[in-house]
């Protein structure tokens, strides 16, 4: 991915364009321009050890901080193409720091090499600055490391929200993300401008929302009781008003874009939210192949992801099992999201009842070929846990609980999930009145709690959740935790499940 990120042309944007060169050995004697413009041929050359040769002599030459800067920007691309990151991010900061106007070019290098570094503070400070420059340039900025950045600084509530309220306001829209993901940055927004009583600010992003499910959490959770009303008219009865407008705009997206698979994406992630499934697995129907599977960047397995989800939604077990095999059995080839369709894939086994199929795709999950962090283990027990409780083996259940009941924040979903399905009624009530109680988990509870989502149904899938949750939902302490939250949707804007 670092080559990938860093490999851009650059001769034609750094310097005026010179005659290509061939590799040098040492220095060739040249005016200033002369010298930059045949360095930046070098690394447009792929020869950026001899391109550092030329610039590090220039370097120790210059006197005027613009010639100290230019030389730092070029050199920061050649050490970036030497895999030499840590001295390629001293150069790029030591460049722009001496350059009055640093182009767009130089400040994408700043951010990548700043969010590769891991110092996400100081790349979403440099998105800021984009974002203030020239919001256009936002957009081909590689979307996967703007949404590491955004994730990372979640636990900073003042940088997050600046971050988010300058990527809204430029209006960003990469095009490699989908509708649900830019309105979930514009949730966040909302949230944050409710949290520090902007509700009329926060009405004006609401209009921009098209994705359902996002308008339907703001429709459920207290914070949002003023904006209600509008969110009931946007959804409209049976959430059919915004169902046919988010479809129709991610069928526009798709239309203009047919290849592309992250648009095919958005449009049966649509379809799936307005309760046309059978259309949805159509379109998510990609990439059948052995040699197909392992085309897929690691952006586009998501789509495979859902096409199996969608198969076990239809009662189509077997499909979506042997997809899910097929998808994770493809070569790993730096695609991290792998991971997370394997872990998934355990799952998706279990809440289907097919403990044994739980089993064998958590022990590929736990293989060391596969890097998963500590929140996702804990994933990786609830489906052993699950499992075994459904193979009939309560002690081995608890066993793999383990991890689970001794940190119960450390993965709430995977937690309450456990304690649904080992029986352990109490701490599950107790687990969804603590969630409903802190502002950065109670949407979701509110959310995953709301009667179109948890009501019988003639569904295998998380048969088993669901009646647990209706149980817990009934309880005394937890319904009064629920309504202090939030409150069901209206059944008449409610959307069909």
């Amino acid at each position: 991915m670092k080559r990938r990120l860093l490999a851009l042309p650059l001769a034609l944007v750094l310097v005026a364009a010179a005659p290509a060169a061939a590799p040098v050995a040492a220095p060739v004697p040249a005016g200033f321009d002369a010298g930059l413009a045949q360095a930046a041929a070098l690394v447009d050359g792929n020869h950026p050890a001899d391109a550092l040769v030329l610039l590090d002599p220039m370097l120790a030459a210059a006197e005027l901080p613009a010639e100290r800067g230019q030389i730092e920007a070029l050199r920061s691309f050649a050490l970036a193409r030497l895999e030499r990151l840590p001295d390629a991010r001293a150069a790029i900061e030591a460049g722009v720091a001496n350059l009055d106007a640093p182009s767009m070019l130089l400040l994408r290098q700043l951010f990548i090499l700043r969010a590769l570094s891991g110092d996400t503070n100081a790349a979403a400070d440099t998105l800021q600055l984009i974002a203030a420059s020239d919001p256009k340039a936002l957009n081909p900025l590689p979307s996967e490391l703007v949404s590491d950045v955004l994730r990372a600084i979640r636990t900073d509530d003042a940088r997050a929200f600046e971050l988010e309220y300058a990527l809204v306001a430029a209006d960003w829209q990469p095009a490699d993300a989908t509708l649900a993901e830019l309105d979930w940055l514009r949730l966040r927004l909302i949230t944050g401008l409710a949290k520090r009583g902007r509700i009329d600010d926060a009405r004006a992003i609401l209009a921009a929302v098209l994705n359902p499910v996002v308008l339907v959490r703001i429709g459920i959770d207290r914070r949002f009781a003023a904006l209600w009303p509008a969110v009931e008219a946007r959804l409209g009865p049976g959430a059919d008003i915004a169902d046919a407008a988010y479809v129709a705009r991610a069928k526009a997206i798709f239309d203009t874009a047919p290849k592309s698979l992250v648009a095919r994406m958005g449009y049966a992630e649509a379809l799936n939210v307005a309760s046309r499934e059978p259309e949805a697995a159509v379109i998510a129907d990609v990439a059948k192949t052995p040699a197909e599977l392992a085309a897929l960047n690691n952006r586009e397995v998501w789509i495979v992801n859902l096409h199996a989800a969608l198969l076990g939604d239809a009662g189509k077990i077997d499909a979506a099992l042997a997809r899910y095999a097929a998808l994770n059995a493809s070569p790993p080839a730096g695609r991290t999201a792998l991971i997370g369709t394997i872990i998934n894939q355990a799952l998706f086994a279990e809440s289907v009842d097919r403990p044994k199929d739980a089993l064998a795709a958590a022990d590929v999950a736990d293989s060391p070929a596969v890097a998963t962090n500590q929140f996702g283990k804990l994933f990786i027990a609830q489906a052993r846990a699950c499992a075994m409780q459904q193979l009939g083996k309560p002690q081995e259940a608890l066993g793999f609980a383990a991890p689970l009941i001794s940190k119960p924040d450390g993965n709430d979903d995977a937690y309450l999930a456990a304690m649904i399905c080992l029986g352990r009624t109490d701490a599950a009530a107790a687990a969804i009145v603590r969630r409903l109680g802190e502002p950065d988990n109670r949407a979701e509870m509110l959310f995953t709690l709301q009667p179109f989502l948890i009501a019988d149904r003639p569904v295998v899938r998380d048969a088993r959740q669901r009646a647990g949750l209706r149980a817990l939902k009934a309880r005394p302490d937890v319904k009064a935790a629920f309504l202090k939250a939030g409150r069901d949707l209206p059944a008449r804007v409610a959307p069909p499940r």
